[in-house]
């Protein structure tokens, strides 16, 4: 697993860009609805980079790899969400106010993502090795963390899908 920041950029708004973006610079030859059904797809293929990131760090032994890329994938997931919370969802509340309950929803489930992240990063900061306590928190997260991914796949997908574009700042 390989999170780095590029350009001072956290790596999640740097990927989510970059997949929304890499095929929709000006002179590409795409239609406009392959344009709207890209900007769902990007993010459930983001998404799914989450996922996968997350059992790959379940199934790795515990010590200073583990810490190092926990870590790294706990920011990446906080700098993902603090885009959401930020640009995306106050653009999706301005377009589309039927989604303000839904978002609403959105930003709490991040919250409880936010607090396990915590307990995680404070069980990792810890000078001894990384022990068993961080499986379960890990457990909790990866709970939580798929269930909230699910949710906002669900609801959102379809607006995303639908947008003609979104601000250069999402």
């Amino acid at each position: 697993m390989e999170l780095r920041h590029r350009g001072g950029r956290g790596p999640a708004r740097h990927a989510l860009r970059h997949l929304l973006r890499q095929s929709f610079t000006k002179g590409t030859d795409i239609t406009d609805r392959q344009r709207l059904v890209a900007w769902g797809d990007e993010l459930v293929k983001l998404h799914d980079g989450f996922r996968r990131d997350l059992a790959e760090l379940r199934r790795s032994p515990r010590g200073a790899d583990l810490r190092t890329h926990c870590l790294a994938f706990c920011d990446a997931l906080h700098l993902h969400h603090e885009g959401e919370d930020r640009r995306l969802f106050p653009h999706l509340a301005a377009e589309h106010p039927e989604l303000a309950e839904v978002l609403a929803t959105l930003r709490a489930e991040h919250q409880v993502v936010a607090r396990i992240m915590e307990r995680v990063r404070r069980l990792l900061s810890e000078d001894s090795d990384v022990g068993p306590d961080v499986g379960p928190e890990l457990d909790r997260l990866a709970t939580e963390l798929e269930a909230h991914l699910d949710h906002e796949e669900e609801q959102l997908v379809p607006v995303l899908n639908r947008l003609l574009d979104l601000p250069d700042d999402v």
